[in-house]
């Protein structure tokens, strides 16, 4: 028996089975970057923004661009493109580095980099990055952490667990489970404030892992600025987080059916993030939909002005970035800052 937390992180990260390791991204879902290379474009615009800051402090480059969570490589890609063609210049003084748990996808994207002509370092652990100024930044890397799963039953706020198969060392598991105390002391305050709110049988996602990114992040950044996008909001106290599942582009709510085959995720709540940051030295700059983000710093700019199919085509793709009904609204843009 394990936690759903165990039981997510095999779902989706189990070298043979796991879902990012044996599947293509696009067969499921889209990402910002995957839509238009604009999304790029704006985010090495607010990194010049940011990086002129450390300049005007006298802290001499290389100044790091630690993307986490790099997973094809696309993002970088287009970044590095947008920098060398507007910022050569802060192009030279720059220091890539790719941080990816999935080591196949690592290795490729360095190979695929590496026609920049630039130096570009690659982690499977974040942990082994030394301390640097500059700017950490990810897309849609948060929603993708295993969670522990919390349910009421009879009254009380209990962990989930999930019953495996006799045959454990091949990582498969029944959809069998079962309910037990809290594996981590760390769960204790999330449980005591959803015990009023849950419903009887209601389940709601934790996020301990986040939680641990952020003070990392805090450690590893000398000074700079932190750069989250995901998909959330800042949540009251006790307000219960749904696990949702994708499978070729159809929304779904039952993880523990076909694990491996499709995507387990869980909105982010960026107010725990916030709080914790400042503890760790991180201050709030901005938070604010992803549409704002991108209209204030200039995307319509970007958009193609021809009649072409081709152009009509591409210019949704964009106006999907930044319009309500597409991700300008779910999505948000967290930035901290570290003097």
């Amino acid at each position: 028996m394990i936690t759903f937390r165990d039981f997510m992180e095999l779902a989706l990260y189990d070298p043979k089975k796991g879902f990012y390791s044996r599947r293509r991204l696009l067969e499921d879902f889209y990402t910002a970057p995957e839509l238009h290379v604009s999304f790029a474009a704006i985010l090495a615009k607010e990194f010049i923004r940011q990086l002129s800051s450390l300049k005007q402090k006298k802290i001499a480059p290389p100044y790091f661009l630690v993307e986490m969570g790099s997973g094809s490589g696309r993002l970088a890609r287009d970044i590095l493109t947008a920098l060398k063609s507007n910022h050569p210049e802060t192009l030279a003084q720059i220091q890539y580095v790719l941080v990816e748990r999935t080591e196949n996808l690592l290795l490729e994207s360095l190979v695929s980099l590496s026609s920049f002509g630039i130096k570009i370092l690659g982690y499977t652990d974040l942990k082994d990055l030394p301390p640097c100024h500059g700017i950490f930044f990810s897309n849609e890397l948060l929603d993708s952490f295993p969670v522990h799963l919390l349910q009421k039953k009879n009254g009380r706020v209990m962990e989930v667990y999930v019953r495996s198969k006799d045959n454990v060392e091949h990582k498969e598991f029944s959809s069998e489970i079962q309910f037990g105390e809290l594996s981590s002391e760390e769960l204790k305050p999330f449980a005591d404030r959803l015990v009023s709110s849950l419903e009887e049988g209601e389940r709601s996602a934790v996020n301990l892992e986040a939680l641990r990114w952020i003070r990392l992040v805090g450690e590893k950044i000398k000074a700079g600025s932190v750069i989250t996008v995901d998909y959330g909001r800042r949540l009251s106290v006790g307000i219960p987080l749904p696990i949702k599942t994708f499978h070729q582009h159809q929304l779904g709510d039952d993880p523990f059916k076909d694990p491996g085959q499709k995507d387990i995720t869980t909105q982010v709540d960026f107010e725990p993030l916030i709080l914790e940051g400042e503890r760790r030295g991180l201050k709030l700059e901005a938070y604010e939909n992803l549409g704002k983000f991108l209209l204030d710093r200039g995307i319509l700019e970007l958009l193609p002005a021809g009649s072409s199919l081709s152009e009509f085509k591409e210019r949704n793709q964009v106006k999907t970035l930044f319009h309500p009904e597409g991700m300008g609204e779910i999505y948000k843009v967290l930035i901290q800052v570290k003097s």
